[in-house]
């Protein structure tokens, strides 16, 4: 099956009135429905797709010369095994999850949707991986300010 992932910032300003008012109900310009949207695909093809509900997340990577690892807890976990036997992870941290959708053509292939919330900071520090700040650790360097996403300054 084909897995694609899509992560939807919600504009909480956004006014579904306003739309249906004066855009046939659709968004606008001024008055525009998400912040931004990252659309992830595997490139594989998937032969099990299975969500793994508020559970731990393992963070790996270097830095620098040093490896780390840190488990993330509150994630939300979409786990793809391919055919080949590779694994693809996509987490998002539950405290900015605003909703979920799935969906599932005709021919099997998965379409997964997280709309995150626009008021709380996270931290995208991989393709496909959003942890709120409170829950990022604080071992790891601090992110570049573009690296942070969420409204931080209020």
């Amino acid at each position: 099956m084909h897995v694609t992932i899509t992560i939807k910032e919600i504009n909480s300003a956004f006014s579904q009135e306003y739309a249906d008012r004066n855009h046939e109900g659709q968004e606008s310009e001024e008055n525009i429905k998400y912040n931004w949207e990252d659309e992830l695909e595997v490139s594989e093809d998937v032969a099990d797709f299975t969500i793994h509900n508020n559970t731990e997340y393992a963070l790996e990577g270097m830095d620098g010369d040093k490896p780390f690892r840190f488990n993330i807890p509150g994630m939300c976990v979409c786990e793809c095994k391919t055919a080949g036997g590779n694994i693809s992870r996509f987490a998002v941290s539950r405290k900015l999850i605003r909703d979920t959708k799935k969906s599932v053509t005709k021919k099997g292939d998965v379409h997964f949707f997280f709309f995150l919330k626009d008021k709380h900071p996270h931290v995208n520090p991989f393709p496909g991986v959003y942890i709120s700040k409170h829950d990022f650790p604080v071992e790891l360097p601090v992110p570049e300010e573009e690296e942070i996403s969420g409204d931080e300054e209020e």
